[in-house]
This record gives C-alpha cells, sequence and structure tokens, in this order.
C-alpha cells in the first residue's frame, strides 16, 4: 500500500482510531494483523518472505540463547545472519550475479554455456526488514537488548507497517520495548505527529513528484538536451531524492507518533552539511547508523591502524551503493562515495587544511559535498531505454554532455516547482539554526489541524484522479 493514496489516506485514520478503542490488550495484536494486511496488499505471496524472516530470526535467535558454548551461539547467529542475507541475494542480487558471470566470462546468449536470468521479482521492503532483522540477531548476541518475548512480539517489531518497506529501520534497543507498552491517545503526540506526516505529504506530493515530469525526459533521451540541461536534471533529481526519501520517513515517523511510538529521526538537512562526511551522517541515518555499527565496528572501525581504517571505510560507504540497486551505476556511486570519503578523512588529517576549511564560511561549505553528491545523481538515477539498453551507458552520455556544455533543450521546469523548493530549503536553514523556529505557529491547535486538513483533502483529491509516482527506495 503505497502512502501516497486514497487506500492509506483511509487505512491510516482507521487503524489508529481501532488502535485506541480497543482493549490495550490487544492493541499489539490489531497493529500486527493490519501490518501484514498493509503488506499483502502489495503482493500476496511477498507476505510469506516476510513471515519466513521473522520466524527463522526468532527461532535462530532462541536457540542462539539456548546454546552453552560460544561455538553453538555463533553457529545460530550465522544461520539468522545469513538466513536473511540469503533471501535478500536470492531476490535482489541474483539475477544481477547471473549476469555478471555471463560479461566475465565472455557468454552470449547463442553460446550453449550461457546462463539465462532468472527474473525475479523484487519483493517490496526486502532491503529494509533483512537488515532489521540481522541487527537484531547481532544486538542480542552482543548484549544489547533484550530479546523479543514471542514470535508474535519479534514479527510486530520487523513489520510494524509505517517503516516497514522503506524504513526508518528500526533497532530493537530503540522501539521493541515500545510494543509491550500499552499506549494512550495523547492530544501532544497527534500535534507532533500531524507536523511531521504532513510535512512528509508536501515534500512527496509538491516537490519530489512534480519535479519527475521535468526531469524524466532528460534521462529518458539525454541527446535530445544540453548540457546545462544535465546539471539542472541531476541537481533536481538530488532535491527530489531527498524529499521523496525523507517524505516518507516523515509520513511514516508521524504517523507512529500518532499512535505514540516515537521512531529516530531518518533525515537531518543533510544538504546543509559541511562535508561529504556529515552528509552521509544527516542522510538515511538508520542506515548509515547500520552500516556503522554492524560493519565498520565489525571490520574494527579504526582501531587498526590510519590503513585500515581507509579501507573499512571505502568498505562501508562501498556497500552502500551496492545495497542501493544490483546494478553498475549503483556500483560505481558507491565506490566513488566511497573513494571521495576516504580522500577526505585523509586530507582533514593535516591540521593546517582542517583549521583553513573551518574558517570558510558555514553558508558556502556545503556546495563541496552537494556537488560530489548531483555529480553522483548521473549513475544513480540512470536507467536502461528503449534505444540505450544500459544504464551505464545513459550516465556516461550524460556526464560527457554535461562537461562539453553542448547545446540542446532545456528541461520544463515550472516557476512554481523553483519557488517551492526555495522555501523547502529556506525551512531548512531556518530550523538548522533552530529546530522549533515555528513551533509557535504550528502548536496552535487552530492553525495545525486547518494546515493539515487543507492538505489532506488537497492530496486526497490530487491521488483520486491522478496515479502519484511509487516512493523511489521502494525499488531498493
Amino acid at each position: 500500500m503505497l502512502f501516497n493514496s486514497t487506500h492509506y489516506f483511509i487505512f491510516a485514520p482507521i487503524v489508529i482510531l481501532f488502535y485506541f478503542t480497543i482493549p490495550k490488550r490487544f492493541q499489539g495484536l490489531w497493529l500486527f494483523v493490519v501490518s501484514l494486511y498493509f503488506y499483502a496488499i502489495f503482493k500476496v505471496p511477498f507476505l510469506i518472505l516476510l513471515i519466513f524472516s521473522f520466524v527463522l530470526t526468532k527461532l535462530a535467535v532462541d536457540a542462539m540463547e539456548k546454546a552453552v558454548s560460544r561455538i553453538w551461539k555463533i553457529f545460530w547467529l550465522n544461520v539468522s545472519i545469513w538466513g536473511n542475507l540469503g533471501l535478500l541475494f536470492v531476490f535482489k542480487y541474483l539475477d544481477f550475479s547471473i549476469s555478471v558471470w555471463n560479461t566475465f566470462l565472455g557468454f552470449e546468449p547463442c553460446d550453449p554455456e550461457y546462463v539465462s536470468a532468472l527474473g525475479i521479482m523484487l519483493p517490496m521492503g526486502i532491503s529494509f526488514f533483512t537488515l532489521q532483522a540481522v541487527s537484531y540477531a547481532v544486538d542480542v548476541y552482543r548484549g544489547t537488548v533484550t530479546p523479543a518475548k514471542s514470535v508474535f512480539h519479534f514479527g510486530l517489531f520487523l513489520s510494524f507497517f509505517p517503516q516497514l518497506v522503506a524504513g526508518p529501520i528500526l533497532k530493537a534497543t530503540d522501539v521493541l520495548h515500545q510494543f509491550l507498552e500499552p499506549k494512550e491517545f495523547q492530544k501532544d503526540n497527534l500535534i507532533r505527529g500531524l507536523k511531521q506526516l504532513f510535512w512528509g505529504v508536501f515534500k512527496k506530493t509538491f516537490i519530489a513528484d512534480p519535479i519527475s515530469y521535468a526531469i524524466d525526459p532528460v534521462y529518458g533521451d539525454p541527446t535530445s538536451y544540453s548540457g546545462i540541461a544535465m546539471w539542472v536534471a541531476a541537481s533536481l533529481f538530488a532535491v527530489q531524492v531527498y524529499c521523496d526519501f525523507s517524505g516518507y520517513s516523515d509520513i511514516a515517523i508521524g504517523t507512529g507518533r500518532i499512535m505514540g511510538f516515537h521512531i529516530p529521526k531518518n533525515f537531518d538537512r543533510p544538504f546543509l552539511a559541511g562535508t561529504l562526511s556529515e552528509l552521509w551522517r544527516r542522510w538515511h541515518i538508520s542506515f548509515t547508523t547500520w552500516l556503522r555499527e554492524y560493519i565498520y565496528i565489525t571490520l574494527g572501525g579504526n582501531r587498526r591502524g590510519e590503513f585500515i581504517t581507509y579501507i573499512n571505510l571505502f568498505m562501508t560507504t562501498f556497500v552502500s551503493g551496492i545495497w542501493h540497486g544490483a546494478d553498475w551505476t549503483y556500483i560505481i556511486w558507491g565506490a566513488t562515495h566511497s573513494g571521495m570519503m576516504v580522500v577526505e578523512r585523509f586530507v582533514f588529517k593535516s591540521q593546517a587544511i582542517k583549521n583553513a576549511w573551518d574558517k570558510v564560511p558555514r553558508t558556502l561549505q556545503p556546495i563541496y559535498p552537494l556537488t560530489i553528491f548531483i555529480f553522483t545523481m548521473f549513475f544513480f538515477r540512470a536507467k536502461p531505454t528503449a534505444e540505450v539498453p544500459s544504464g551505464l551507458k545513459i550516465a556516461t552520455m550524460m556526464i560527457d554532455r554535461a562537461f562539453h556544455f553542448v547545446d540542446g533543450n532545456m528541461p520544463d521546469v515550472p516557476l512554481s516547482l523553483v519557488a517551492v523548493i526555495g522555501v523547502l530549503f529556506l525551512i531548512d536553514i531556518l530550523q538548522n539554526q533552530k529546530e522549533d523556529r515555528f513551533d509557535f505557529i504550528m502548536n496552535k491547535p487552530l492553525v495545525l489541524y486547518t494546515v493539515c486538513g487543507v492538505m489532506y483533502v488537497t492530496a486526497f483529491l490530487i491521488y483520486s484522479v491522478t496515479v502519484s509516482s511509487p516512493f523511489l527506495y521502494f525499488q531498493f
């Protein structure tokens, strides 16, 4: 079920209303049932994979807890980890691995040794709930979290509908205990939840979707557009990704907050970061935290000398690229960020350079990381077309045109869209200076309910007559 649909706009109020009116002992059961329904709407067979993930993880972790030797604890931990990662590999990376196998061995479709792709469909949210299951198993093994009390309790943690298909990736230490606590309706939760929920709807409906209409033709046929158009398209796509994904996170966090759940922040105005490392600390925070805690630290972090630290940093960020998609474009995107992160750490190791950078006005510092981020959008967005069946070739064509500033058409970008984007960044800048800058306005119920009511009706009407674009991170 899409957040940006009339279905969800009817579903969510009904779920929340029943949640607070049924006996408290049934609240968890109600959320579990509606979460399974929410996921089954996409495709019922996908539900089997979700159930497999939480049953496998729960049974393996229970066996790990009962094991009397460290060897058996590690064995059951690996069953949980590789069972979930194996599920992710089969449905997300198997076809790409087959393609790589054929390419490197030089097999053509006419060769008897050629292996055909299986055409496996990518289940919604599999990149999120498998990582969440892995983190739970590792945390229990490390002793940082108390195991879930039942398959049902753990199943709700893994399937909680607001964040199920595109995060944030929840940590058991943050929310597992919350599913055991009966919830009362609280006006403060309603106000805070509505503010975040409809801020997310605004970013998705009024910025992310209109941007796609402006730039899709450019990425679909780059040879018809100018070099400047390439930069405009990449820049707008960076804004689209931010608004689309942070918008989803806002809706998820806001929906959860209305019901009394505190889901950690997933974005912290990343385009205002002064370095690339800071940008990644502010971007998709739940995922970068997962990478740090379960890959970077596991590899040794910065405890084994500077050279090994560079390798660990590169590998951790590189994994981010692979996680985003099974395609060479994502691998190059991840490798570019990985390399730049290593270079940045090496350069700023010089105290003189670091001091000089700190003297650069804070308003100018974001230009550097944002330029790198925008450049990588040529790879991140590139998709095969009927004329060019290679996303990598699309990306290289766009880069070539961008750096040679060739002549051509310009994308049709409405001034109203430019204005709305300007408002978004102005609000981000003001809130970056003071988080609660607008609370004195939006905490007034009459203002909040009016704004949210207008937004709700407008979005409902839009979704009633048009089909909104799915959230970009559904494909990951």
